[in-house]
């Protein structure tokens, strides 16, 4: 792994997380999406209706097992296949992925062993993962990251804080802080455009 690629991994994810830490980040990451706070009736709705929210605690779900002596693994891997066939999702046990992790839509996903930061917005139909069994790196996501319906990001690649994927884009190369990621394969549009730094519609800002 280069060393550059090393360094980016540490980047914004150097304060470990407890489980539980991570549990309420999320939860705070869906209340903030729906422009509310977090109140009982609302973590109890998340738990008991929310698909996507229980996709993300099934993951978390899975960290907390894991510590559980002799049976740990075994449980975490049950956990792990559960989710897969119920959601038709997919994270890595290898993956790392931070607290807030927010999924509206938990169907098509899957994710390799990538880095994941905290308060990643994470939408339907996306692949992270290596590009090839030669290069057995895969992707390293920093933190406020949106990637959007259909993406697929490939390699051993960064996408830098704040930065968009767009709808259906395929990235190959790093994208940096606060830029926009479109199309096949995907160009860059740096966070300078007006559009971008504003929180613009992937799919509005395509047709820049």
């Amino acid at each position: 792994m280069s060393r550059a690629h090393l360094s980016q991994e540490r980047k914004g994810m150097t304060v470990s997380e407890t489980p539980l830490q991570k549990i309420k980040a999320d939860l705070r990451h869906y209340a903030s999406s729906e422009r509310r706070g977090v109140s009982t009736a609302f973590v109890f709705r998340m738990f008991l209706l929310t698909p996507g929210f229980q996709f993300v605690f099934a993951n978390r779900l899975q960290e907390i097992v894991v510590r559980i002596p002799l049976i740990g693994r075994l449980l975490r891997r049950i956990i792990w296949w559960a989710t897969c066939l119920i959601f038709s999702s997919e994270i890595a046990l290898a993956a790392k992925v931070g607290g807030g992790l927010y999924v509206p839509h938990p169907y098509g996903i899957v994710v390799g062993a990538a880095t994941i930061g905290r308060n990643l917005r994470l939408l339907q139909n996306v692949t992270i993962g290596r590009k090839s069994s030669v290069d057995p790196r895969d992707p390293v996501i920093e933190d406020d990251v949106q990637i959007s319906a259909g993406a697929v990001l490939l390699g051993p690649i960064t996408i830098g804080e704040g930065a968009v994927v767009g709808a259906n884009s395929v990235v190959l190369k790093d994208v940096p802080a606060g830029a926009l990621a479109i199309g096949i394969p995907a160009r860059i549009i740096p966070a300078a455009v007006p559009e971008v730094v504003a929180g613009a519609d992937p799919l509005v800002a395509s047709a820049l």
